[in-house]
Formats: C-alpha cells, sequence, structure tokens
C-alpha cells in the first residue's frame, strides 16, 4: 500500500453525518473517515487502542477542562510503532502545546510507514463522550 492510498484517506473525509461506536463502549463514538481509515487499511485495533485508553483520557479532560486531544501513531521502517496522545494546556501557569498525556510502543503493526494523525473532541459533558475523527473532519 502506498502513501497515495493513505493521503486519500485523509483527503476524502471531510466531514460526517454518521457516527459508529463499539458496542461495549459507550464513552467514545467516530466519524465516518476513521472508519473509512479503520476498512481501507484493515486497522480496526487503532479505535480499541483509544477506547484502552479513554479512561486516561477521561480522567485527564477532568482534571484539565481540556475537551481536545491530538492522538498519533508513528509508523517505522521496522513495522513498529509509537501511539501519543497529547493535548495543549498550561503547566505551571505557561502555556504548553504539547502535554503528553499517553504513550504506548507497538511492538508490531501492518500498517505502512506514515505519520497519522487524529483528533479526540469532547463532545458530550454527561455522559462524558468523546468523538475520535481524522482532522479534516474537525
Amino acid at each position: 500500500m502506498n502513501k497515495q492510498i493513505i493521503d486519500n484517506i485523509y483527503c476524502r473525509n471531510i466531514g460526517s453525518e454518521k457516527f459508529y461506536k463499539r458496542p461495549y463502549c459507550n464513552n467514545l463514538v467516530y466519524t465516518e473517515g476513521i472508519m473509512d481509515f479503520q476498512q481501507t487499511l484493515r486497522a480496526f485495533w487503532t479505535v480499541d487502542i483509544i477506547i484502552s485508553h479513554l479512561p486516561k483520557i477521561i480522567q485527564e479532560y477532568q482534571s484539565s477542562g481540556d475537551g481536545f486531544f491530538v492522538a498519533t501513531i508513528s509508523v517505522t521502517t521496522n513495522n513498529s510503532a509509537k501511539l501519543e496522545i497529547f493535548r495543549e494546556g498550561y503547566v505551571d501557569k505557561k502555556h504548553n502545546e504539547h502535554i503528553t498525556v499517553i504513550t504506548q510502543d507497538i511492538p508490531f503493526t501492518d500498517l505502512p510507514v506514515y505519520d497519522y494523525k487524529f483528533y479526540l473532541i469532547l463532545s458530550s459533558y454527561d455522559p462524558v463522550i468523546f468523538t475520535y475523527m481524522l482532522p479534516n473532519e474537525y
């Protein structure tokens, strides 16, 4: 799979009329773009890995009040990857554009080498629900 296919996934998804969710998780919905990403790249785990970190993301939201997170998956040439979830906000009264919330090493992935980027946006306060989307869908 080449870079053009991945770029096309990001470019062709600019909005969403339908949302999806896993039956075992009520705190995350995801967009048509994320569904397209999962299906095209056969990477359904990219939603599950976010779900596995939702308790920490929710805790971070509740303590910081920040409801906008960026998730990245950087795949290397040796088929390993790194997940990072970060936000921007204030630390010691100084604004910081990159506050790491979560990092996870992924020892093996069959995703093509690429730096993938996604957004997690708070979409409901009570109950707390985040929407997972591609950047062009924001």
